[in-house]
């Protein structure tokens, strides 16, 4: 041990006799004053340990007496001379240990408005007069909302046994309602639904003009009649264009009964696809009609209430006996 250690412990053991004195004398305040100067001096002492730890015991101190506690079992050899006091301390460690997790820890809410809506951990809670409230000691979420302003929130507020914590409460000022954003839900899917009734109207368009392309340039649009080009890939049995209101020699069938067969099927294939056009259309305008009365309609959202909903997406492999693929699917 050098000389200045050697030094520091006489003037260690000068205070801790002082501070016993103190402490016989009942003169609490003044012995725990004089254990700590002298664990300040020297702390390698297991004895100015366990006489600190007591004194700050006895001043309710727990959580400062149970670090000096552990301090003397660290530092205490374990031999016939600390048995005692190591027995007598671990059992006192134990039960400070448990007194401090039976505390409750203490928020004391500042800033929080007359009539707010107070959630700790999801569930209502409510204050005291002093704006305080009870909770066990750990971490708590916290959650104020108020009509028309916009929510206050903390995820995590840590609280230590019989620590009391402030949350200060910073509530917005009201929001104009015109300024609130919208649940768009139905808009978009309105809007989804329109996009795709756009698609199906321009293919069945699509395919209305390439069937009466081909009809009108082998029949005449008005009467039905096949065109010459047309009846030239109709022959008779004299190996010459059909003829229309002949009949042929050998079949005794209309020359031309064919040509107009393949006509009658052309012109249904193209009403067909003119219904089908006309209806994607009308069903598509109804739907971009329903599209902007549901974006004009969208209800507010309320910012004291849940969020928007959430646009989700999800992509998942499917497989089938014929292949496997992807799917796409899009939540809104």
């Amino acid at each position: 041990m050098s000389a200045d250690e050697e030094r520091a412990r006489e003037e260690s053991r000068e205070l801790f006799k002082l501070g016993k004195n103190a402490f016989k004398a009942g003169d609490y305040d003044a012995a725990r004053d004089y254990f700590q100067r002298a664990w300040a001096r020297y702390d390698k002492e297991p004895l100015i340990a366990l006489a600190l730890a007591k004194a700050l015991d006895r001043a309710v101190l727990l959580e400062k007496a149970l670090i000096y506690y552990e301090h003397f079992l660290r530092l205490a050899p374990v031999t016939k001379d600390y048995v005692q006091d190591r027995e007598t301390t671990v059992a006192r460690i134990a039960s400070i240990k448990d007194i401090l997790k039976s505390r409750p820890g203490v928020l004391k809410f500042k800033g929080l408005p007359s009539g707010a809506r107070l959630e700790v951990d999801g569930k209502p809670a409510d204050v005291d007069a002093a704006g305080e409230l009870k909770v066990t000691a750990g971490t708590h979420s916290v959650r104020v909302t108020l009509e028309k302003r916009l929510p206050f929130e903390r995820a995590a507020v840590a609280v230590g046994p019989g620590e009391v914590k402030e949350v200060e409460v910073v509530m917005v000022a009201p929001v104009d309602s015109a300024t609130l954003p919208r649940d768009h839900k139905w808009t978009w899917r309105l809007g989804v639904a329109t996009a795709v009734g756009v698609g199906v109207t321009a293919l069945a368009g699509a395919m209305l003009w390439s069937n009466y392309g081909t009809y009108a340039d082998r029949f005449h649009p008005e009467t039905g009649q096949p065109l010459e080009s047309t009846r030239a890939k109709y022959l008779n049995s004299e190996g010459n264009p059909c003829r229309i209101g002949y009949k042929e020699a050998k079949t005794q069938l209309w020359e031309c009964e064919a040509a107009l067969a393949e006509g009658k099927s052309l012109k249904s294939t193209v009403s067909t696809w003119t219904v089908v056009t006309a209806a994607a259309g009308g069903a598509t305008a109804m739907l971009g009609i329903a599209t902007g009365f549901a974006g004009l309609a969208a209800p507010v959202i309320d910012p004291a209430q849940a969020g928007a909903p959430a646009t989700t997406w999800r992509l998942a492999p499917q497989w089938s006996p014929g292949g496997a693929g992807l799917h796409f699917a899009l939540d809104f």
